[in-house]
């Protein structure tokens, strides 16, 4: 009875019926391969909010790229020293483990276009700032500042009279409510990992336009990898350090807050869910120890810095460190003394 049935189906529906279940099967390999890759489906909130298509094409954004296997990453030296660039070559479309970037042209013009950045130089000058104090710098002294009630109130009343408040007099003023706040925890966030991992990014897309040798370029990201462990203690705090202080340092607004979370939320998947390229490498996997190229390098240009004796007694071991072996290079003014500030 039932082939009587079935010989009495005509072929398109055959042929629909095919079809249907190849896609299927289809959109089932699809899945397991994005899994294996940290896709992770949208969580039951982000479905409810309705959210979900968004959320999808996150996973398409985020999709690593990789040379070889994620396990092979686990004991890679060069995947170790790359890591904290992970974030924006995530992003990027970059291979994670890789030095080269996917668009180099498009790359030059990041520099040029988010950090004025054009030539060697430049770039050099700006992986010393985040290097040696970077926004940190600036959101530590906020958060001091914000500790003074009279001082927070009287800044807020100025910013609000303003007659034609500037974007950064409006990010000045949502910062100081998150910090009185304490929104996010940020009366105890250590904001570093903000700065190396955009020196991270910066040292590969300098790299890629051939402003740093390859020696330069890794020797930067030991640097800055030396510099993320003198501060935090394993990848989940240092990604919670940079997705935090980057929603510090964006104050767009409630519908650009809500997306760059949604952004965020989704890249943390891709680093540190079961699958994160971030979970493969051992926090205290071995790379090769910095040799500071970068502070040779400035100190051929006359940019280095020294620390004053009373920013000494503020910095941290990291800036100390750095700035140990900015001593070692620093020329001399004219008067036999060291530049200092």
């Amino acid at each position: 009875m039932i082939e009587n049935i079935l010989s009495q189906v005509p072929s398109p529906v055959w042929l629909a019926i095919f079809f249907v279940a190849l896609a299927l099967v289809s959109n089932r390999i699809k899945t397991a391969i994005n899994r294996s890759k940290g896709a992770a489906p949208a969580p039951q909130d982000v479905r409810k909010a309705g959210q979900e298509s968004e959320w999808n094409d996150l996973n398409e954004h985020h999709t690593p790229h990789l040379r070889g296997t994620r396990s092979s990453m686990t004991t890679d030296p060069t995947a170790r020293l790359l890591a904290p660039s992970f974030p924006y070559a995530l992003c990027n479309g970059d291979t994670l483990n890789v030095l080269s970037v996917s668009d180099p042209a498009a790359t030059k013009e990041m520099l040029k276009r988010d950090w004025d950045i054009t030539d060697r130089k430049q770039l050099l000058r700006q992986l010393y700032s985040l290097l040696r104090d970077g926004h940190r710098e600036d959101f530590a002294f906020l958060r001091k500042r914000c500790a003074n009630q009279s001082w927070a109130e009287a800044e807020i009343s100025r910013l609000r009279k303003t007659a034609d408040v500037s974007t950064q007099d409006w990010e000045r003023l949502w910062q100081i409510h998150r910090f009185q706040a304490n929104d996010r925890g940020l009366q105890s966030l250590e904001f570093a990992a903000w700065d190396f991992i955009r020196a991270a990014n910066l040292t590969r897309a300098g790299a890629s336009a051939g402003w740093l040798s390859e020696d330069e370029a890794f020797d930067t990201l030991a640097a800055i990898n030396r510099a993320l462990q003198s501060y935090y203690s394993s990848w989940d705090e240092t990604w919670e350090a940079f997705r935090t202080t980057r929603w510090l340092w964006a104050a767009e607004g409630q519908a650009r807050e809500a997306a760059n979370d949604l952004h965020d939320r989704n890249r943390g998947e891709f680093l540190l869910g079961k699958n994160g390229v971030w979970t493969a490498i051992p926090w205290d996997a071995p790379y090769p120890a910095p040799r500071f190229l970068l502070l040779d390098a400035l100190g051929e240009i006359g940019a280095l810095r020294l620390l004053s004796s009373a920013n000494w007694e503020d910095a941290s071991a990291w800036e100390r460190d750095l700035d140990t072996q900015a001593r070692t290079r620093a020329p001399m003014s004219i008067g036999g003394k060291p530049i200092v500030n």
